[in-house]
């Protein structure tokens, strides 16, 4: 596995579950792209405080934006765009390349948090790791040594220490808890 400073080549570009759902790769950062569309009608608009109608246009106060809308009788159409940065080469993050693979690691209290973006035929498959059965399925499947983290008698953490060998199987495996496929767009 090789520490890269930008996203390889046969990466980059914008790929989508559906026209509300996105995942951008850039060389220097990836973004998920949600999109969420509001009807209300224009007098559930006007008792919104934080959003106010003007010139055939939603703008909404708190994000200082102009939203595009469409009118139908009384009700008022806009939609929403929220970008989530996923990875963007920060001090504390650390991306490898491995295969058509990049693991994507972020430093976080001491440990890292681990996002893996696979390259696939379609696309990009897209999975972050932690939850209680992606721990599990590790388990039993790799038996990867790990670390409990406990605070007032609760586990706050598992830090996982796989070898070499146990990595490159670890991204051959499917079906965890946050796995998303996002198709070439």
């Amino acid at each position: 596995m090789n520490i890269i400073s930008e996203f390889p080549k046969k990466f980059i570009g914008t790929y989508a579950v559906d026209t509300l759902h996105g995942l951008v790769i850039e060389p220097k950062c990836t973004y998920l792209i949600q999109k969420e569309t509001i009807t209300a009608l224009k007098s559930e608009l006007d008792s919104i405080p934080e959003l106010e109608f003007r010139n055939n246009q939603v703008y909404d106060k708190s994000e200082n934006k102009f939203y595009k809308t469409f009118r139908k009788g009384d009700s008022v159409s806009f939609t929403i765009e929220r970008i989530d940065t996923i990875f963007s080469f920060a001090k504390n993050e650390i991306a490898k390349a491995y295969k058509s693979s990049l693991i994507l690691n972020e430093q976080v209290d001491g440990k890292y948090q681990t996002n893996i973006l696979k390259l696939t035929t379609s696309g990009v498959k897209y999975i972050t790791l932690g939850t209680k059965n992606d721990f599990t399925k590790l388990q039993s499947e790799l038996k990867i040594p790990f670390e409990t983290i406990m605070e007032e008698n609760d586990t706050v953490h598992v830090v996982l220490t796989p070898s070499r060998a146990d990595f490159r199987k670890l991204l051959r495996k499917e079906g965890f808890d946050f796995e998303s496929n996002f198709l070439f767009k």
